[in-house]
C-alpha cells in the first residue's frame, strides 16, 4: 500500500495558523466575517525593500489591512532578518511602531483623514 502525496503547506496557510487566524498587529480576528478575511493581508515584518524574503514563514504574518498599510515599509529589526529567534522581538516593535502612529495625528495620514471625514459628514465622535 502506497502512502498518499503529502503537499507541503504554503506560506500564507503556515502563518494563518501560527497567528490563530488574528491580525499579529491589533489582534483583529480575521475569520470574524468575508469582509474582515478578504481584505486580510499576509504581510512581510521585514519589507521585501529591505531584504525581507516572500517564502519565509517567519517573515510573513497575517495581517488585518488597516494594520499593514499603516505599518508600511516600517522595518522593526533593521539590518537583522526575521528569524524563529527574532520573530517575536519583531512582532512586538511592529506593534509598537503602529500603536504609536494610530495615536499621533501628525504621523498618520489615515487619522488625520478619518478625523477631517467624521467632521465633513457630521458624525464627530
Amino acid at each position: 500500500m502506497s502512502m498518499p502525496i503529502v503537499k507541503p503547506k504554503s506560506v500564507f496557510y503556515k502563518a494563518f495558523k501560527r497567528d490563530e487566524f488574528k491580525c499579529v498587529y491589533c489582534g483583529r480576528d480575521l475569520l470574524e466575517n468575508l469582509d474582515t478575511f478578504a481584505s486580510c493581508h499576509l504581510d512581510h515584518l521585514r519589507p521585501k525593500k529591505f531584504g525581507g524574503q516572500d517564502n519565509e514563514e517567519f517573515n510573513r504574518v497575517a495581517a488585518c489591512g488597516v494594520c499593514n498599510s499603516i505599518k508600511g515599509s516600517f522595518d522593526p529589526l533593521p539590518g537583522e532578518a526575521v528569524t524563529a529567534e527574532s520573530f517575536s522581538r519583531a512582532v512586538q516593535a511592529a506593534r509598537e511602531y503602529i500603536k504609536q502612529k494610530r495615536c499621533d495625528e501628525e504621523r498618520c495620514s489615515y487619522v488625520r483623514d478619518y478625523k477631517y471625514w467624521l467632521e465633513e459628514a457630521g458624525r464627530n465622535r
